[in-house]
């Protein structure tokens, strides 16, 4: 089935090789080179972080039936896993523990480079037992990761039987054992990661059943007893990735530390920064100091910095590098960047000083070399070395207060056009006078005429055996107008007071005021007020 397969994969991929070529359209070819795996294990030295494995080998007699290359698969089994664990590295744990109807720890946690007489004191010669205990096994393997402290840990099953437990709380699958051995192998998955390996070395183990009752997603290798050598070295190489990923996890979401220095800049308890800009005005500009750490424990970061919006006419261009700021692990590099900005006079009805503020963000993308290659050959999809770091600066200042040179027109046209409206209230409130006033002294009969024009007037009078100081003006009441009359008439006796009085005159009708008649005469009434 898998030759099958690989030639099926094979001939689609010479198909659309073939299309290609047809069809003229050139290979994508891709700009930015992922970093070569080897090259991060190398960098982050994956040899030195111990992974924990624990080998289940299956001992019942059945393990003495040949295998396809005529060899007794316990005699494989023995033979691949010398091999096997001459490739750990000295950091590397190994446990072995024996199944069958019995469980036995024949080789307990210790570093892999101590397993000299694991094959020939250790190991037992033949496989004669009766039973297959795989839940006993696991048991005991869970036994052995305790006592490890490594980052990583692997059950390696090598089994050619299914579950055969009779009398065992394992002899079958889903029982509440089973149910408490899913739960420890969770709680040893909390701080660490622990993967489960299945090598079935025959058809119809039950493996992926067995191993799927103590892990969530456990990895089942092809049935194929010849190739077990290259299976526990494929099963090493996912070991050695993820020994890899627990580095890098301490690095998900790092970013960078930036901080600014400069002429004038000042950084508040909160992290603000604040750039002083004096009083200048015109095209400002002011050279800063960005640091940038790398918060990183081992992946390298690239840093980008730009200028993001910007009010007050402000903006940043950067001096720096054309390129990104390559940072390694825990590095430090500082690079200046321009800050520019323009200060205008402020509007001012006085002159004076007057505060300018602007605001810029200097924004400090973050990736990394490693970013694609720990996305895909290394599995992790969502790693990320966090979003943009943006550092927010405050522009402080102040610039002269200056009058606009439309100020002044614009205030001498509110000025006329107050004026024009103040005069033409004024002559609503006191119209032009027309026609004649008639003083008449009442006792004698004597009349005066008193011609009116102009908006008031003021006479004197002599009707008679008055005199008197008559003032006249116009006043329109309830959409009516009227006279309004102000008499100040010397004293009728020798020694008497003066007499003052004011009144209103309505059209066609008289009035009396300090003891004088008063009447009013036109020709047209409508002519009367204007």
């Amino acid at each position: 089935m898998l030759t099958i397969r690989a030639t099926a994969r094979r001939a689609v991929l010479l198909t659309l090789t073939g299309l290609l070529a047809l069809g003229g359209t050139p290979p994508v070819v891709a700009t930015d080179t992922p970093v070569p795996r080897e090259d991060i294990y190398r960098s982050l030295k994956v040899d030195d972080v111990p992974a924990a494995y624990v080998v289940l080998v299956d001992v019942s007699s059945s393990m003495q039936d040949k295998g396809p290359d005529g060899v007794p698969l316990y005699t494989t089994v023995k033979r691949r896993l010398a091999g096997f664990l001459d490739s750990l590295t000295p950091a590397d744990q190994v446990a072995v523990v024996t199944f069958g109807r019995a469980t036995g720890v024949v080789h307990p946690m210790s570093p892999a480079n101590r397993t000299e007489g694991l094959f020939d004191k250790e190991l037992p010669g033949t496989a004669r037992e009766s039973a297959s205990d795989h839940g006993a096994a696991l048991d005991a393997a869970a036994d052995q990761l305790d006592r490890s402290t490594a980052p990583v840990g692997a059950v390696l099953m090598l089994t050619d039987g299914a579950v055969n437990a009779p009398g065992s709380p394992y002899a079958r699958l889903g029982s509440p054992a089973w149910q408490r051995l899913r739960e420890r192998f969770t709680a040893l998955d909390t701080d660490r990661r622990i993967m489960g390996y299945g090598l079935p070395l025959a058809e119809g183990t039950g493996v992926s059943e067995v191993l799927g009752g103590a892990f969530g997603a456990p990895r089942i290798l092809p049935v194929d007893p010849t190739a077990l050598g290259s299976q526990l070295s494929a099963a090493k190489d996912q070991v050695r990735t993820q020994k890899a990923v627990s580095l890098l996890r301490a690095d998900q979401g790092n970013t960078v530390g930036v901080s600014v220095a400069g002429e004038g800049v000042r950084r508040a308890d909160g992290g603000q920064v604040t750039v002083r800009t004096g009083d200048r005005t015109g095209e400002r500009t002011r050279t800063l100091d960005v640091t940038l750490v790398s918060k990183a424990r081992h992946v390298p970061l690239d840093v980008r910095l730009t200028g993001t919006g910007g009010t007050g006419g402000a903006r940043v261009t950067s001096t720096g590098p054309a390129g990104p700021v390559t940072l390694e692990p825990g590095e430090k590099k500082t690079v200046r960047v321009t800050l520019t900005w323009r200060q205008e006079p402020r509007f001012s009805l006085v002159p004076g000083s007057r505060d300018y503020e602007g605001r810029v963000g200097l924004r400090a993308a973050v990736s990394s070399p490693w970013t694609s290659t720990i996305r895909g050959s290394l599995g992790e999809a969502e790693f990320s070395t966090d979003a943009p770091a943006v550092t927010e600066l405050d522009l402080r200042g102040t610039v002269p207060g200056r009058t606009p040179g439309w100020l002044l027109p614009l205030v001498l046209l509110v000025l006329l056009l107050g004026a024009a409206a103040a005069w033409r209230g004024h002559k609503r409130r006191n119209p032009r006078l027309t026609g004649v006033l008639i003083v008449t002294d009442l006792r004698t009969g004597n009349r005066q005429e008193i011609p009116l024009h102009g908006r008031e007037v003021t006479r004197e009078t002599d009707a008679g055996q008055v005199r008197a100081r008559v003032t006249v003006r116009g006043r329109q009441e309830a959409g009516r107008l009227t006279l309004v009359l102000r008499c100040e008439r010397d004293a009728p006796r020798p020694g008497g007071e003066r007499l003052r009085d004011t009144g209103t005159c309505e059209l066609g009708k008289s009035t009396v005021l300090c003891g004088i008649g008063f009447s009013h005469e036109t020709e047209s009434e409508a002519a009367v007020l204007l």
